[in-house]
């Protein structure tokens, strides 16, 4: 339990993070469970509301698609239902091409027009940050029909 209360001092992690922590240390295995549901009865440990948070982070920082998203719960190690049910949830409320323009207006930024060439590396910049193939191509296109950057909202309504 000390181990545990140490690692939540510095930051929230999830009970899988938990587990995993703990396992690294070699505690015993029923310690462990033990101890991770006496942390989430006092609430030191929520995943549905950690994940939640992680979630509304990185949709206002940078947007990303659903498969971004997974992945990164995943990767916090969230149980993949959980992780699965708040992203559809999340994506319910937005609309996944909103966001992609938004993403590639960072990308963009500074950019007057866009080369062949940044076309390209936006495609495969929005495909890394997990926006599906048909939402890549709606806003390299309108990127591309556009003639500036400015006439790129104009672009949006016709996809």
């Amino acid at each position: 339990m000390n181990a545990a209360l140490h690692i939540l001092s510095r930051r929230q992690v999830s009970s899988g993070q938990m587990r995993f922590m703990l396992s690294q240390k070699k505690f015993p295995e029923e310690e462990i469970d033990d101890c991770v549901e006496r942390l989430e009865q006092w609430g030191y440990i929520n995943d549905r509301a950690l994940a939640a948070n992680i979630l509304e982070t990185m949709i206002s920082r940078s947007p990303c698609g659903k498969k971004r998203c997974l992945y990164e719960l995943e990767k916090r190690r969230f149980d993949s239902e959980l992780a699965k049910e708040l992203v559809d949830d999340l994506y319910a409320e937005l609309d996944e091409r909103t966001l992609a323009f938004s993403a590639a207006q960072q990308y963009a930024k500074g950019k007057s027009q866009m080369t062949s060439k940044d076309l390209q590396r936006l495609a495969g910049w929005l495909s890394r940050r997990g926006f599906t193939g048909e939402t890549v191509y709606t806003v390299v296109r309108a990127y591309s029909q556009a003639s500036d950057r400015e006439q790129i909202p104009e672009y949006w309504g016709q996809y």
